[in-house]
């Protein structure tokens, strides 16, 4: 088959002849217009949202809830218990880890007024080699109660898995791909979590005249709950739009 064959074949239809001349005209146009758009748009914005491409950026942080836990026992004084929680999923995005120990106080006045209010406390202490990474430098990994006259009581422990994360929106300027990768958590995370949690229980009140246990409140131990919370991040950078004002 020859060139004029092939030629009359594709070209010997009006219709046929429409849509190869659409389809040229597309194939010229199409360059011109992202060569020129960029002359009309604000100064600092860019064509697409390439990873490449450099500019002028607004960087703002939307956290969601991916995952929760909570468990909760009985602790006697000086006992020691492994609270675990496990998270392996892939494809998202992770700021931070929370892990709230909480507990209530089931016989904290005592009759001496001198001692009274004396709550026990639920030491915590993160174990985190089951773990496949986080940010050391203002991750908190213990905790504890407080002082023995607040109570019922709690606190949280944060466990950072994007360095320098805030959660706070900012502008800045450099490659959109490199800003994206600054707030990565690199696959952090994903592991064994473990918090130990060893109970003090304190006594409110000096022994009195009546049988032991009856005027001092030194009770066997305290329900402890530990409560987990993963928290995901989605990072938007967008281009900076300058608001003229005339």
């Amino acid at each position: 088959m020859n060139m004029d064959t092939i030629i009359d074949k594709w070209f010997s239809t009006r219709d046929q002849k429409i849509t190869w001349g659409i389809s040229l005209a597309f194939f010229i146009i199409f360059p011109i217009y992202f060569a020129n758009i960029a002359a009309f748009l604000p100064e600092g914005a860019m064509v697409s949202g390439g990873a490449g491409v450099s500019g002028d950026w607004d960087v703002t942080f939307e956290e969601s809830d991916v995952a929760t836990s909570e468990s909760t026992e009985f602790l006697m004084d000086g006992e020691e218990f492994e609270f675990e929680f496990m998270f392996n999923e892939p494809g998202i995005n992770l700021a931070y880890v929370e892990i709230t120990v909480s507990h209530g106080e089931t016989d904290e006045s005592g009759r001496t007024p001198a001692i009274q209010d004396r709550c026990d406390n639920a030491v915590g202490e993160m174990e985190l080699s089951g773990v496949n990474g986080y940010v050391e430098s203002g991750s908190t990994t213990s905790g504890e109660s407080g002082p023995p006259n607040e109570c019922p009581t709690s606190y949280t422990m944060v466990v950072l898995l994007i360095e320098n994360y805030t959660g706070d929106s900012y502008q800045t300027s450099g490659s959109k791909g490199d800003i994206q990768n600054m707030w990565s958590d690199d696959g952090n995370g994903r592991g064994d979590w473990m918090c130990v949690i060893t109970l003090e229980t304190r006594t409110g009140s000096a022994p009195g005249p009546g049988p032991t246990g009856v005027w001092n409140n030194n009770e066997d131990g305290e329900e402890i709950k530990v409560s987990w919370r993963v928290v995901g991040v989605e990072v938007s950078v967008t281009p900076v739009v300058e608001v003229s004002v005339s």
